[in-house]
C-alpha cells in the first residue's frame, strides 16, 4: 500500500482511472468510427516518416471495430476493479 495513496496524484486509483479513460476513449473512437481510429494511427506513424496503407480495407475496418469494442470491455473491467478494490 502506497503511503501517499489518499493525497498523491500518482496513487494506484488515479493511475488506474487514467489508463481506464483513455482505454475507453481508444476503445469508443474504435469501435464507433474505425476508419477515424485507423487514420488517427495513420497520422501518427506519419509523423515517424512511416506510411501505413491497409491491404485490405474493409477486413481493416472490421478487425478496428471488433478489438475496440473488446477495449471497451476491458476498460470497464479495470473502472469495475479499481472501484471496488480501492
Amino acid at each position: 500500500m502506497c503511503p501517499l495513496s489518499s493525497c498523491c496524484f500518482m496513487s494506484p486509483k488515479f493511475f488506474f482511472l487514467g489508463i481506464g479513460f483513455l482505454g475507453l476513449a481508444m476503445g469508443l473512437l474504435s469501435a464507433v468510427r474505425p476508419k477515424g481510429s485507423i487514420g488517427l494511427y495513420q497520422w501518427i506513424m506519419e509523423r515517424f516518416n512511416w506510411k501505413v496503407v491497409p491491404i485490405d480495407e474493409l477486413r481493416e475496418v472490421r478487425n478496428t471495430r471488433i478489438l475496440g469494442v473488446a477495449l471497451t470491455v476491458l476498460s470497464l473491467a479495470i473502472f469495475f476493479a479499481t472501484f471496488s478494490h480501492f
